[in-house]
């Protein structure tokens, strides 16, 4: 029979891609098991004390055996204690390293999937699967842990069991069919419900998302009832699947537990009645001890059966974050050859296509050469293809058909990591972090106070350290909020700046801002732009008029290029975009 899996890996495929975090804390695991294996050696032996207490001493009257052994008694329960806090603390801590390690992993996994896994993946998703589902894989090597102890209890106390009476043993041992049974039947009940109920989490996580990111949109657009609606819907789906895996809970739970637990006692007294008429040697003492190791059997079981409902909860979880783990990675990223650490910045196109989707060209057979230190505008209505030439440009996205030359080589050779070293990029909405002026501007790494300050001095935004006494520590919120959309661009360059790249996009960096901040971005583009080879996709075609050249890209391919006077009088595409935006400044 084939395994069932759970949306495309089988159990056994989890437990070997969390083996190997396990591994890790081999020492923690092995302590914890042996902890464990000591308190289920201990549980079943110091009953054990109590039938000799019953059978032997206390008829033979002899207090200081009994003493004896209520003592060691004490000292067996006292060591359980103690090894029981040193035994769920070390697995505890084993768990979250476990799940800490998975999130590195998970977070470092971000920085080498290709471009398009982010277009197609809702924000909210990749976020859950980072944090609560990496805490599912913690929760997998905790439950599974659990109940490897539990098996453990059962196999001591089943030995335990055949040592006072074979016969008695074998009659527990009848009830085993009957609980994996229940097992199975649970399982398979529940696990849908769990699968659904981790997959609209995960919805409704991303629904907050946009609920929060377009707030304001959303109440502009008098759009509150529908998005609550919407999440209404969401939760609504959840609590049902939710009712569902509690209500079988309900059903295959403690109670039907309850009832095998109660069959196995009625076997044992019925043999024990029956026994008794033949003077067996049934004492008080074996009853007291078999009762007792009964319930050891039994609470494990209902332990393993406790940490099912997580552990089907953790199975889906394990496999979400792992089918995230295992997206293919952008390959070129880190393969290939290393790219100079300085080139020239020659940049040249020859005969490229490319397609997101298959055959669906977004550029078409484009050729166009700039050389080292040249400022190109790259203008064109929506969907010419301005942004996808500059990806291809930055590494974002690969080219099916063609080349791409920088310095006379094809960037196809290079790994992306070390090319990129060379490129710069400034886009329409600035990406700034919780922090400060400098960790922006410098972005953690090691450069004098005096140059970092010279750079923000350069591209006119030597105004935001005055404002503040704190200078370079001044502080920055999530996202730059505190800040003005032109002071984020002027931040974003001087970046740039010091970072000294050798080819620059600037994509649609003066969008969006008035007259006067525009004077201001101008002046740090024209700071960043000088000795760099400069690839300007304008959306205000006033910022491009000093260009060395201008391109006009229209659904993929050049239909004109040249100065602004050239294009204006032979260009009709560039024509009307000029007099469009010029009719509409003038009103």
């Amino acid at each position: 029979m084939p395994k069932k899996k759970i949306e495309g890996y089988t159990k056994s495929t989890l437990f070997k891609k969390t083996l190997p975090y396990i591994k890790k804390e081999w020492k923690l695991v092995l302590i914890t098991l042996l902890l464990n294996i000591g308190i289920a050696f201990l549980t079943t032996i110091t009953p054990l004390f109590t039938k000799e207490i019953l059978d032997t001493y206390i008829p033979a009257n002899d207090m200081t055996m009994i003493l004896w052994l209520v003592g060691a008694y004490l000292v067996c329960t006292i060591i359980v204690v103690v090894m029981r806090y040193f035994g769920q603390y070390l697995q505890t801590l084993a768990g979250m390293h476990i799940e800490k390690n998975l999130r590195e992993d998970a977070i470092r996994k971000i920085d080498y999937l290709p471009v398009d896994y982010f277009s197609l993946e809702p924000d909210g998703k990749i976020v859950a699967k980072i944090t609560s589902d990496s805490n599912g894989v913690r929760t997998f090597y905790m439950t599974m842990f659990s109940i490897i102890n539990a098996i453990i209890n059962i196999v001591i106390v089943y030995v335990g069991l055949i040592y006072l009476k074979p016969i008695l043993g074998l009659i527990i041992l009848a009830i085993v069919p009957l609980i994996l049974i229940w097992i199975t039947v649970y399982r398979r009940k529940v696990h849908k419900y769990y699968l659904d109920l981790r997959e609209t989490g995960s919805r409704i996580t991303g629904k907050l998302n946009e609920l929060i990111s377009g707030a304001l949109i959303i109440q502009d657009f008098n759009q509150e009832e529908n998005m609550m609606n919407e999440y209404k819907e969401l939760v609504n789906r959840y609590n049902y699947n939710d009712v569902k895996a509690n209500t079988i809970n309900i059903y295959f739970g403690w109670e039907l537990l309850t009832i095998l637990k109660r069959l196995a006692e009625i076997g044992i007294l019925f043999f024990i009645g029956y026994e008794s008429l033949g003077d067996a040697g049934i004492t008080a003492g074996l009853i007291t001890t078999f009762i007792g190791y009964l319930d050891r059997m039994i609470n494990p079981i209902n332990a393993i059966f406790n940490n099912l409902n997580e552990l089907e909860d953790s199975l889906v979880a394990a496999n979400r974050v792992y089918q995230f783990m295992d997206e293919a990675n952008d390959t070129r990223i880190l393969d290939g050859v290393e790219a100079p650490d300085e080139i020239k910045g020659d940049v040249e196109f020859k005969h490229i296509r490319f397609a997101y989707i298959e055959d669906n060209y977004v550029l078409k057979d484009l050729s166009l050469s700039v050389p080292a230190g040249k400022k190109i505008g790259i203008v064109g209505h929506t969907g010419s293809g301005k942004s996808s030439l500059m990806n291809l440009l930055l590494g974002y996205n690969d080219y099916q058909e063609g080349e791409l030359l920088v310095d006379g080589v094809d960037i196809k050779i290079y790994n992306k990591a070390s090319y990129r070293r060379n490129l710069g990029i400034v886009l329409q909405t600035p990406a700034l972090f919780a922090g400060t002026i400098r960790s922006n501007v410098t972005m953690e790494r090691d450069y004098p106070d005096e140059e970092v300050m010279k750079v923000i001095e350069e591209v006119g935004a030597g105004y935001m350290l005055a404002k503040s006494e704190l200078g370079l520590d001044t502080p920055i919120s999530f996202k730059g909020e505190n800040l003005s959309l032109g002071e984020k661009q002027l931040l974003s360059f001087a970046r740039i700046l010091l970072r000294k790249p050798k080819i620059l996009v600037l994509d649609e960096a003066t969008a969006n801002i008035d007259s006067e901040t525009e004077i201001r971005i101008k002046h740090a583009m024209d700071v960043v732009a000088k000795g760099r080879t400069t690839f300007i996709i304008a959306h205000r075609l006033s910022t491009i008029k000093d260009a060395d050249e201008i391109v006009v890209l229209d659904h993929g391919i050049i239909v004109g290029r040249g100065s602004h006077t050239h294009l204006y009088d032979t260009c009709p595409i560039y024509k009307d975009m000029y007099d469009s935006q010029f009719e509409k400044n003038k009103k």
